[in-house]
């Protein structure tokens, strides 16, 4: 029994960690090669540190330091040990500074995210706004749809996301922040445009060109189409709205595609942008959270500034 309880003891001494001011002790003491030095530094007694290196050697289950007069030289356990000591209180640390300022308005991590439209048109105003307030602040952006940042919300993985307006989704809050227009987006010889408007009766006759069926903007659409009573009979799926302007420009189809994403190419005469019909149909943009998370000063100032980009946006139709 006896045996047995002095193998547990040394047992639970193994899987014990280390004590984090023993290792401060230890790195001290490496680098002054003295006990009445480190003691100094570290404002304790001689005997503090003493009885300190003796308890981590203990510990460690092997001797660390050999003793030469008042003078201490590493082992080869002593020599291993620090090289783990030294960057694991380096980033001790570094970890220490960082959580001091988390705080601290203005500092900090922001993870976001957003389309790749959101990120090309909306996102550059509204940081460049943010850090000229809070140049602190830290920001992480990925890139994905409106369902793909629902889901990261979800789990975690980003703290803010620039969407659609969730559908049926309890789970996320929504702030609005402004409102876009679907329109028809054709080339400027087709016959739409030259009609200057949406012939519906030839519209099963089109091929068009639309957002990939796994998006928000899809599920819209689709519905749209149902209350027109109308079905496509032919239609491709495409995520790159740079890509969709390209085939529209040399006729390989009929596009529908958000007012603001076209604006340069009508303006150049390239595309021609038309209403879908006297029932005009608008998508609501705006930053989605996790519903219940507690929000920090940093994050609130990101979503006020986004509110009043979109109100801007609102009243000049342009970021």
């Amino acid at each position: 029994m006896v045996h047995d309880l002095l193998w547990n003891r040394n047992y639970m001494k193994r899987i014990r960690p280390f004590d984090t001011r023993q290792l401060e002790a230890f790195d001290m003491l490496c680098r002054t090669g003295s006990f009445t030095k480190t003691a100094k530094h570290l404002f304790l007694t001689q005997s503090a540190v003493s009885h300190s290196m003796k308890n981590l050697e203990e510990e460690a289950g092997c001797r660390l330091f050999r003793r030469q007069g008042k003078k201490v030289s590493l082992t080869e356990a002593g020599d291993r040990l620090l090289n783990f000591v030294r960057p694991f209180l380096d980033e001790m640390e570094n970890v220490r500074e960082e959580l001091d300022g988390f705080e601290k308005f203005g500092t900090g991590r922001i993870r976001l995210g957003a389309s790749a439209q959101a990120c090309r048109f909306f996102l550059p105003p509204i940081l460049k706004e943010f850090k000229d307030t809070q140049p602190l602040c830290r920001f992480e952006v990925k890139c994905d749809d409106t369902p793909a940042c629902f889901d990261l919300l979800s789990e975690g993985k980003i703290d803010l996301a620039i969407t659609l307006a969730p559908i049926h989704l309890l789970e996320i809050e929504f702030v609005p922040c402004f409102n876009d227009e679907l329109r028809i987006v054709v080339s400027p010889d087709h016959p739409w445009a030259k009609a200057e408007k949406v012939n519906w009766e030839d519209a099963r006759s089109e091929n068009f060109i639309l957002y990939n069926r796994t998006s928000y903007t899809f599920r819209m659409l689709t519905d749209y189409f149902d209350k027109l009573g109308l079905r496509l009979s032919s239609f491709m799926e495409i995520s790159s709205p740079e890509a969709s302007k390209e085939l529209i420009k040399v006729g390989m189809g009929v596009g529908i595609l958000a007012n603001w994403a076209v604006e340069e190419e009508v303006m150049r005469g390239e595309l021609v942008s038309l209403s879908l019909g006297s029932k005009k149909l608008s998508r609501t943009w705006g930053i989605s959270v996790r519903k219940g998370r507690k929000l920090n000063k940093a994050e609130r100032m990101f979503i006020k500034i986004a509110e009043e980009s979109g109100c801007h946006w609102m009243v000049n139709r342009k970021l």
